[in-house]
């Protein structure tokens, strides 16, 4: 049986992101501990950001240990998530790619259905980097589209990315990295493109992408919260992302998905 590290990036600057922790994500690792022992649960935080917020599940928090990580970085490019979502993803590989053979890195927003997700990844002996947002042999026309490159941007000139072999890339939401996966991206953490999203820097590094359909289905906070839980509860999607919530429309849904044990 393959054994799971969900790696959920965290922050504590948001009310609704302390609520994620308080409500949904405790009770996963809480579930997870004595449930699945095959699968753990661990949140990356920033190097000097650990708070209160996780003191009750202190072993599930993974720290970045890197206190000059946006040194990686010019002062003008770096930005909220540029480059620490990053630095704390590669540490978390660093720290844990000897005790896994599956990573599902993802955010505080997301919902994992916990047995369909399971039966996936055991299901597919050859699961690598993959998830249910892919750009397919796109990423190199998304960060132009998105301002990334030219005079005085990240990228100067496309040619930099030349020595890169992948151009396609999963939604940082969501996504699947094998153990041998994790481990190169480790061995070339000082190739990677820090000035970059974190999702584009590791789709430049692997050549392999593949689309998982239906794996992700993405909730929207100004749908009705019944339509809400018909959707958590028909859906044959593994990984539900909740798009931009705030904390009282997050808070609602929770109260449903919660006492219906719908994630479990």
């Amino acid at each position: 049986m393959k054994r799971i590290a969900i790696l959920v990036i965290a922050a504590t600057n948001q009310p609704v992101y302390r609520h994620y922790i308080a409500s949904y994500w405790t009770e996963m690792i809480r579930h997870v501990a004595v449930n699945v022992p095959h699968i753990d649960v661990y949140l990356l935080t920033e190097h000097g950001r650990t708070t209160s917020s996780f003191a009750h599940m202190a072993d599930a928090v993974i720290e970045d240990p890197d206190a000059n990580a946006d040194q990686r970085v010019a002062e003008q490019y770096r930005t909220t998530n540029i480059p620490g979502i990053l630095s704390k993803t590669i540490h978390a590989f660093d720290a844990l790619s000897d005790d896994y053979d599956v990573f599902f890195r993802t955010n505080l927003s997301s919902m994992v259905m916990l047995s369909r997700f399971d039966r996936l990844v055991q299901s597919n002996a050859d699961i690598g980097y993959s998830g249910g947002l892919v750009w397919g042999d796109a990423l190199r026309e998304a960060v132009v589209r998105h301002g990334y490159v030219g005079p005085g941007r990240s990228v100067a000139d496309m040619s930099e990315l030349d020595q890169y072999p992948g151009n396609s890339f999963v939604s940082g939401a969501g996504f699947l990295l094998n153990k041998a996966e994790a481990k190169l991206l480790v061995e070339r953490r000082d190739h990677l493109r820090y000035d970059l999203p974190d999702d584009v820097a590791i789709g430049l590094m692997l050549d392999q992408c593949e689309v998982l359909n239906g794996f992700t289905q993405i909730i929207a906070p100004n749908t009705l919260i019944t339509e809400m839980v018909e959707r958590v509860e028909s859906t044959s999607a593994a990984h539900l992302r909740l798009q931009h919530f705030p904390v009282e429309r997050a808070m609602m849904l929770w109260r449903y998905v919660h006492n219906k044990r719908l994630w479990v």
